[in-house]
């Protein structure tokens, strides 16, 4: 039974929040919400001075953004605006992220460093931007003070990304995507004014990113069941479940830049955000779909191709991750399975993560990161071979608890279509081809130690060029897919 509260659960309303989540069941399971203030509200960038002044008594404030100039819908320049503001009663040093070449910004530990150069007498950090100045800011002020980070506020620049309420990055190391513990912005201010002036692509993003409601925590809960993943809770999908299903109801609206649906969506992401740090990890909100986007940004410095908007490439992914439920729960026979062949070596392996990766680089770094944490999930699936068995035996009571959880592929495609949303990786913002596309899902599970239900197929014997061509067959019957 969902607790009633959970239901309507309200950002802004964080010790509410906080104290409902108190008093849930296992409520031990859950993290606390060490964030002070989440502002959703028209103007609410007028109040970057009190929000400092919360926060230090200092006069010091280093504000930090990426190249890339946007204004809000009184057409006024965010940056400068905010710089002006601040500057009425702060020092103010105004740091400007680029990389060398001029290419987009990357979330990575040596721009985080760059970051950190900056921090000496600063008594605050503002960061301006989307998710990857967000997790730049984040990363940095944990890094250089894991104790005692330096107070942080994050104005967010678009409902791109649910990032911006949990306390952790997606950092790119050798090429790599990997999500590491590191912060919560101690403010996070949404000004719906600068909002609704970004790019509708970018809104419609975030809506993308929330696809993965309905795979991530049902991946989650499947890893808890096979001993493959820890601390697994329904609170913090439960209070993001229902609304994300109005949000799907209402994708004509956001499509038609409906101020509520827009506010809705500001909620619901950063309640999403949230979900995250209750649980202490990402796997409320990332899952297979994730891992499908993570390959295919990793392919982009061979392809020579900039980084799609992230929440409308996981969207993509997320239609086929639904696919792929769909088959677990309606087609998928634990019967036919011979355990004793669900169980490959390291030396088995090994060549094949090697194989996946090692033409992303020279230097193997790519192969040797992703080879280095999938052997230990390898390892811990040997470990829990009496889980898995107990699983195939109690199959049909694992499908009871799921199949709420899980939406139809071909629904969720119909939202999309109604929001606007891109369906298919050739017509992202940056386009996908079909290999590389092909590539990320056949290989997706050989990148990282968390487990989803392509392990599972895997180890099954099932998960293959063959049945990836299904999954794609089926997304394109639905204007989806490749």
């Amino acid at each position: 039974m969902i607790d009633e509260r959970l239901i309507r659960a309200d950002a802004t309303k964080l010790r509410e929040l906080e104290k409902v989540m108190q008093e849930q069941e296992h409520a031990e399971l859950l993290y606390p919400i060490d964030m002070k203030d989440i502002c959703i509200a028209s103007g609410a960038v007028e109040g970057i001075c009190d929000a400092v002044a919360s926060l230090t008594a200092g006069k010091k404030v280093l504000l930090v953004t990426g190249p890339i100039a946007f204004t809000d819908n009184a057409d006024r320049k965010v940056k400068e605006r905010v710089l002006e503001l601040l500057k009425t009663k702060y020092d103010v040093e105004w740091f400007v992220v680029r990389e060398p070449d001029n290419s987009i910004v990357h979330c990575t530990p040596e721009n985080a460093a760059l970051v950190a150069e900056h921090f000496a007498g600063v008594d605050c950090v503002v960061g301006i931007g989307g998710g990857t100045m967000c997790d730049l800011c984040k990363y940095s002020t944990y890094t250089a003070n894991h104790d005692n980070p330096l107070p942080l506020i994050i104005v967010q620049s678009a409902l791109s990304v649910n990032a911006f309420s949990d306390n952790s990055s997606v950092m790119l190391f050798s090429g790599v995507k990997r999500t590491v513990h590191s912060r919560y912005p101690n403010i996070l201010i949404i000004d719906t004014d600068i909002v609704a002036a970004a790019p509708a692509e970018m809104n419609v993003s975030g809506y993308g990113d929330l696809i993965a409601t309905w795979t991530a925590p049902v991946d989650w809960y499947l890893g808890n069941v096979l001993g493959m993943a820890s601390g697994f809770h329904t609170a913090p999908s439960d209070m993001i479940r229902t609304q994300c299903e109005e949000l799907l109801e209402n994708s004509a609206k956001l499509a038609a830049g409906d101020s509520k649906v827009l506010y809705d969506l500001a909620n619901v992401l950063t309640l999403s955000g949230l979900s995250m740090g209750l649980a202490d990890q990402s796997s409320p909100a990332s899952g297979s779909e994730h891992v499908m986007s993570h390959l295919i940004d990793m392919a982009s410095k061979v392809r020579k191709t900039g980084i799609c908007y992230h929440g409308t490439q996981v969207a993509v992914s997320g239609i086929n991750s639904c696919i792929i439920w769909d088959y677990l729960l309606n087609e998928f026979d634990p019967k036919s399975i011979d355990v004793d062949k669900c169980y490959p070596t390291l030396e088995e392996m090994e060549p094949k993560v090697r194989a996946a990766f090692d033409w992303l680089d020279d230097t193997h770094s790519a192969a040797n990161e992703c080879w280095s944490d999938y052997q230990k999930k390898l390892t811990k699936w040997h470990q829990n071979k009496e889980k898995f068995k107990a699983f195939l035996e109690n199959f049909d009571e694992f499908k009871k608890t799921v199949a709420p959880w899980v939406k139809k592929p071909e629904y969720i495609a119909k939202c999309m279509h109604e929001a606007n949303a891109p369906c298919r990786y050739s017509v992202l913002n940056y386009p996908v081809d079909a290999k590389t596309a092909t590539w990320a899902m056949n290989n997706c599970h050989l990148m990282r130690n968390r487990f989803s239900v392509i392990d599972l197929l895997n180890y099954c014997g099932i998960w293959n060029e063959e049945f990836v061509q299904k999954i794609i067959a089926r997304a394109d019957s639905m204007d989806a897919g490749l």
